[in-house]
């Protein structure tokens, strides 16, 4: 009965978000055809296969192979332990969760945000005037759209952590903190507008005002997010339910014990605190 339910459950999910997709891909296509050339900024929509193939179609590739997911989610952790988890210890504290379309889109603001600030970063060197269109030639553009595909892969390894609910224990300074929340600075809504924000005070430095650099940023958003939007309804529905297993034995592996509660926690740390010391 509960797995029936829970199909039912996952299948809705996959409807809800091949329908939430094809949305966010028919709008961009309008705008593409119909808004931009209104006001005078012709886009060719013939070039947008071109970001699925490597912005959409590199990671899922590399995902298809669970060594490297999971390789993604290790180092991300070791990450983790290196820069925020000195004198504390890891627990789980796994709950139930929806995969719901709306959350599928916060987390591919991150991505999009990374891979169009990084490749206009790499154009300014060449030329400031190269960051508006974001090309420089014909061998050059491609290569960053592969560069943004695997930027994207490697996003997934804190995801992951997120999901199972990974959170580290400093009780020195009685605190419990999601692994996740490092990492949701820059892949968060917040580092995300923080980078898109970055891209238009570039075009800036390019001599364009900062209303032309909405709008470009608007063009780019219609051309590069439906791809990153594409890899990750494919991340949520079909990579991370199939890789969580394999993760939460590894987890046992590093002594990542699993706790029902916070609540369990707090009463560890009372219980060790009226435990009497050994002289």
């Amino acid at each position: 009965m509960v797995g029936g339910v829970c199909s039912g459950m996952f299948r809705d999910a996959t409807r809800v978000h091949l329908v939430g997709f094809a949305w966010v891909l028919g709008v961009a296509v309008i705008l593409l055809l119909l808004l931009f050339p209104v006001v005078g900024r012709r886009i060719a929509t013939r070039d947008l296969p071109i970001y699925f193939i490597t912005v959409a179609v590199v990671p899922i590739v590399l995902w298809a192979f669970p060594p490297f997911v999971r390789a993604v989610a290790r180092s991300t952790y070791r990450a983790h332990r290196a820069v925020a988890g000195k004198g504390g210890f890891y627990v789980r504290v796994p709950k139930p969760r929806e995969v719901r379309f709306r959350d599928t889109v916060v987390l591919a603001i991150g991505p999009f945000a990374i891979d169009l600030f990084v490749m206009s970063e790499i154009l300014y060197l060449f030329g400031p005037a190269e960051v508006q269109d974001l090309r420089f030639g014909l061998l050059a553009f491609p290569i960053l759209l592969f560069l943004a595909g695997l930027l994207t892969s490697l996003v997934p390894g804190a995801w992951l952590l997120d999901a199972l609910e990974v959170r580290v224990v400093n009780p020195s300074r009685g605190e419990v903190v999601r692994v996740a929340e490092l990492f949701e600075r820059i892949l968060g809504p917040i580092g995300a507008a923080a980078l898109l924000a970055s891209f238009v005070t570039l075009l800036h430095t390019s001599g364009y005002s900062y209303e032309a650099g909405i709008f470009l940023l608007t063009i780019w958003a219609v051309r590069l997010f439906p791809p990153v939007l594409g890899a990750v309804c494919v991340y949520r529905l079909w990579v991370e339910p199939r890789i969580l297993p394999s993760l939460e034995a590894w987890c046992s592996t590093e002594a990542i014990q699993v706790r029902s509660s916070l609540p369990e926690i707090m009463d560890e740390w009372a219980k060790g605190a009226r435990a009497p010391r050994r002289p």
